[in-house]
């Protein structure tokens, strides 16, 4: 059993990554061509439209699909009741946002916002239709259909969104890229996934999945609120400009951090529910996550923060540039995610989503609380952002004392998983720094400190992290063997 669950983690891991790392590919490539053509007030009027569409998504796709990989036992009464609860969600919310859209509009003072909210809102309905399969195929833990699916989304929608880009139509290259990816993703899904809905549907059922769900849905409201009005208030105190300079430079760290803490993240949950009676063994299962999590983004979210000028300049061209100290706040923001998230699905699996749900609401308090003095009292978008790091700190202390405390992940135990790590990146960091006052062009200035940031980081964690670097490369051998 247990050489079962290794070997479905291993799978699951590599066609995970493998979409994630697709994804993040080709929307980096999009995002870059789409930001040297368009104008930073195109990317402040889609973020605001983002957080409305964002915040009902919650009650779509959050909390019951949760459930029902969680839950032990799960038949297709269970899949189809979680399928029509998300769609009659999905259609009030978008018939909500309909009729509300000309009011937000004239609240924002953006003559274009009404329109594009009606259009972009109807991805609720089509998020809906394939919730409840990927919460299916996250059940059978067969990847390789998100692989697929989230391939032929991202692929299409890139080539659309650059063609009408380059072709001048502005901020609706933004909103067909964003509504072709989710349709081709969602029509992709419908076919391979293996499950249909059918016509039943059971209010006993629904009352069992509700029963967990219903704390994962609010712990996720919760998060998302306060992102939310971050977005919000900054659209209405500071402009549509300061917005898409907070928003790209949150884009471009969050864009490389959650496609692998989705990855895994879909791959641990079930594998945690299953080993959920087993503390000992799912305590493992965390410290590797937690372990492998780091050692993947730990070195990629310190180089970005230590080549960001480099990198706008290069990429996204100097009309970015203000988006730069957004990037290097985020990047340590985002550094804490591996840990958090392997802690949470733990949690998570034995069933307290209270405890979840109590955390979430602490340091999402910190969170409004900062950026209400940062906005009304110092009026600085820049402690805005200083003030997510504050609560992202706060939560990664919580998130670990509560390790300790329900699988015994002793406080000795997490400094010797962490700290190699932080080792590793601390050399890499001197490498680049290093090379960062050669007297050559931006271009050639990051090319020379990716390369010099890299080797110094497989050189430290030879020494530092030969556990970790021994397990990928058994990983990838096997892969390729296979």
């Amino acid at each position: 059993m247990e050489n079962k669950t290794k070997n479905d983690v291993t799978k699951g891991l590599f066609w995970t990554f493998g979409e994630r790392i697709t994804a993040q590919l080709i929307s980096t490539i999009v995002g870059i061509v789409l930001a040297r053509v368009l104008d930073p007030e195109h990317y402040g009027i889609i973020a605001i439209v983002t957080v409305f569409i964002t915040f009902f998504n919650v009650f779509v796709t959050s909390g019951f699909s949760s459930a029902v990989v969680q839950k032990k036992d799960v038949d297709d009464l269970d899949y189809d009741t979680a399928f029509y609860i998300g769609l009659i969600v999905a259609i009030i919310a978008y018939i909500i946002l309909f009729f509300t859209s000309n009011f937000i509009a004239d609240f924002y003072k953006m003559p274009d916002l009404g329109l594009v909210i009606k259009v972009m809102s109807i991805r609720l309905p089509l998020a809906a239709l394939n919730a409840t399969q990927q919460a299916y195929v996250r059940r059978k833990m067969e990847f390789k259909k998100f692989f697929i699916a989230t391939s032929f989304g991202t692929i299409i929608s890139g080539f659309v969104g650059i063609a009408m880009a380059l072709s001048g139509f502005g901020v609706w290259a933004l909103v067909t890229q964003y509504l072709t990816n989710t349709t081709i993703d969602s029509i992709v899904m419908w076919f391979v996934c293996g499950w249909k809905p059918k016509l039943q549907f059971s209010l006993k059922r629904a009352e069992s999945i509700y029963s967990f769900g219903w704390k994962v849905l609010v712990s996720d409201l919760v998060a998302t609120i306060e992102g939310d009005i971050r977005s919000l208030i900054i659209g209405k105190q500071f402009g549509s400009s300061d917005l898409a300079f907070f928003d790209n430079g949150k884009k471009y760290p969050a864009l490389l951090v959650n496609n692998i803490d989705t990855a895994i993240n879909k791959v641990m949950l079930p594998v945690y529910s299953q080993n959920q009676d087993n503390i000992e063994y799912l305590k493992n299962i965390l410290r590797k996550s937690m372990q492998l999590g780091l050692f993947i983004l730990a070195p990629i979210m310190v180089g970005l923060a230590l080549v960001a000028d480099n990198f706008v300049i290069v990429l996204l061209t100097e009309k970015w540039l203000d988006a730069v100290p957004y990037i290097q706040i985020f990047c340590v923001y985002y550094l804490t995610r591996p840990i958090e998230t392997s802690a949470q699905q733990a949690i998570l699996a034995i069933g307290r989503s209270d405890i979840v749900l109590k955390i979430m609401i602490i340091i999402n308090c910190i969170s409004i609380g900062t950026l209400l003095i940062a906005s009304f009292v110092f009026r600085s978008v820049l402690l805005i952002a200083l003030g997510s790091l504050l609560s992202t700190l706060v939560s990664l202390a919580l998130y670990l004392i509560f390790s300790n405390r329900l699988v015994n992940y002793r406080l000795k135990e997490q400094i010797e998983d962490i700290l190699p790590t932080f080792v590793s990146i601390i050399v890499m960091a001197f490498g680049v720094i290093a090379v960062s006052v050669l007297n050559v062009g931006a271009l050639w200035k990051l090319i020379i400190q990716i390369i010099v940031g890299m080797l110094c980081y497989i050189i430290a964690s030879l020494f530092f992290q030969k556990k970790t670097m021994r397990y990928v490369i058994v990983q990838i051998k096997k892969i390729v063997n296979k």
